[in-house]
């Protein structure tokens, strides 16, 4: 028997179902497409105006929220050297011992070395002179190291910079103008005498240190550099902006919403302050005594300008803390 109709109708009904899966899986599929590319842009746009490259979306209506990224990028910031408060006290510190190790300056030992004639034995008197004001100044000077809030920290660190900053601009022209009368055979020596007696420091061999052996002083030039506060500040500074302990602070101080969103904004502020300090700060390469108090007042420079870039972010989430969490934030170093 033929059933022409009927298959026919078989065969329409079967390419029915078919068209409809096809159609139905291509509306998805355009559909998947509109929302990843809206998705894409709405990230990118968070990317471009908010934190969220940091870990953070900032929508209007989701402060505060964080990301998945936010986990991922806690766990791989650098903690070298302490958190901020611990970075800003080693500052501080670092005045009062440079008055110390201007105290110390083995000028006995240097005279020894470079055997001056008339003209320069004047030059290293008034050098002698200089660093010995440098000294007292620095001493009188220089804040104490006393514990403080963020915000007294901050300021203790910006007045260490502000009094030591000058100072070194006074001693620097006598000692260039000590180095400039030296002959390339002094300058040799002293160089080299000036290497040996770091070796020596490193390797323990205190005895045989040519610096201590002359100045007869606790604590010589060597220890001075071996203990230095303000060796490699730029770079504990950097990866103490980069460093905040996020999870901990918003844990242990308690934030609401709104002191989470200032706490973002600081946090944002000291990547951005960590990165240009990180880029306009010298390395600290210099081998004479001139070239390295230049770039110590380099250094000293660009530190002081960091801390004036994140003081307005601090001091907004500062004054959001209610005063408990004043205590609680200050304990997080």
């Amino acid at each position: 028997m033929r059933f022409p109709p009927v298959q026919e109708e078989e065969a329409d009904a079967t390419k029915m179902p078919r068209n409809r899966i096809l159609s139905a899986l291509l509306v998805l599929t355009l559909s998947l497409c509109s929302v990843s590319s809206a998705e894409a842009r709405k990230w990118r746009w968070w990317h471009f105006y908010g934190f969220y490259k940091h870990g953070y979306s900032v929508r209007s209506g989701d402060y505060g929220r964080r990301s998945p990224a936010a986990n991922v990028i806690e766990a791989v910031r650098p903690r070298t050297g302490g958190g901020f408060g611990t970075v800003a006290d080693r500052l501080v510190r670092g005045c009062q011992q440079q008055a110390a190790e201007f105290q110390s300056w083995p000028f006995d030992a240097i005279t020894q070395i470079v055997s001056p004639d008339e003209d320069q034995r004047r030059a290293l008197e008034e050098l002698r002179v200089s660093v010995a004001s440098a000294a007292e100044r620095l001493a009188t000077g220089c804040p104490r190291d006393e514990p403080a809030p963020p915000l007294a920290r901050l300021g203790a660190l910006e007045q260490a910079i502000d009094t030591a900053t000058p100072i070194f601009a006074g001693v620097e022209p006598p000692l260039r103008a000590f180095y400039a009368a030296l002959d390339d055979e002094q300058k040799a020596r002293l160089l080299r005498d000036l290497a040996l007696s770091r070796s020596q420091a490193r390797e323990g061999d205190r005895p045989a240190q040519r610096w201590e052996r002359h100045s007869r002083r606790r604590g010589s030039a060597a220890d001075h550099v071996e203990a230095n506060l303000w060796a490699g500040m730029c770079e504990r500074l950097t990866a103490a902006l980069r460093g905040w302990p996020i999870r901990e602070i918003e844990r242990g101080v308690r934030l609401s919403e709104s002191q989470r969103v200032a706490f973002y904004e600081l946090v944002s502020s000291s990547l951005k302050t960590a990165d240009s300090l990180a880029k306009s700060c010298p390395p600290e390469t210099a081998l004479t005594a001139p070239v390295r108090m230049a770039v110590i007042r380099a250094r000293l420079l660009a530190v002081r300008e960091a801390a004036a870039a994140i003081r307005p972010a601090l001091t907004q989430f500062y004054d959001a803390l209610d005063e408990g969490q004043k205590v609680r934030f200050a304990g997080m170093r």
